[in-house]
């Protein structure tokens, strides 16, 4: 598979794409697990054999001030992300980790909504967020409608607007879906 702006080289420096909303003073976006190596999941025949410190410095240089890992504490391991949290130290970038198992919601909801909180802070003290999982889609795709939705918008809206910022396949199952719409619903008129 050749690279496009939409898929590219996995050596190229990390993209986060920042989601455009004037909601709160800071900004908000996606990216894919920085310093992940091995076989893509969403790309066919690419290879990843990312520089976790290379990322994370220039995550640091784009006005990224935390970093939102999604992923379970074996994906670190099984993605070769040695040295993420050193790495992210280095460049003075805030880790808040929230495990959510791969293709699924999370599974405690007041847990989940207590984290959005947090990160709504965050953003609403005009700090950088971004929000990861491996491929930035499913994972990540929900952790930012919900902060979108936390922000006023309807689950309708965030989702679209999540899918037109980092592609058609961000949030990638019906649970993840329905798990937005339930957030949304559960929130104080």
């Amino acid at each position: 598979m050749t690279p496009s702006s939409d898929h590219p080289a996995p050596d190229s420096p990390i993209r986060v794409d920042w989601i455009p909303t004037g909601l709160w003073p800071g900004r908000l976006g996606l990216t894919f697990a920085p310093g992940k190596k091995g076989r893509s999941v969403i790309q066919q025949g690419v290879t990843h054999d990312r520089d976790v410190y290379g990322d994370m410095q220039t995550l640091a240089a784009d006005g990224v001030n935390v970093l939102t890992p999604l992923i379970e504490d074996f994906e670190f391991d099984l993605l070769g992300m040695d040295g993420y949290h050193a790495a992210a130290e280095l460049n003075n970038l805030e880790v808040k980790p929230f495990a959510v198992p791969d293709q699924h919601a999370p599974g405690k909801r007041a847990d989940f909504a207590a984290f959005i909180d947090e990160l709504m802070t965050d953003l609403l003290d005009g700090r950088g967020v971004v929000v990861h999982c491996r491929g930035g889609l499913g994972r990540a795709g929900l952790a930012a409608a919900c902060l979108l939705v936390q922000g006023g918008m309807t689950a309708e809206g965030a989702t679209a607007l999540v899918r037109r910022t980092r592609g058609p396949q961000a949030i990638e199952t019906p649970a993840q879906q329905q798990f937005i719409h339930d957030f949304a619903d559960a929130l104080p008129v």
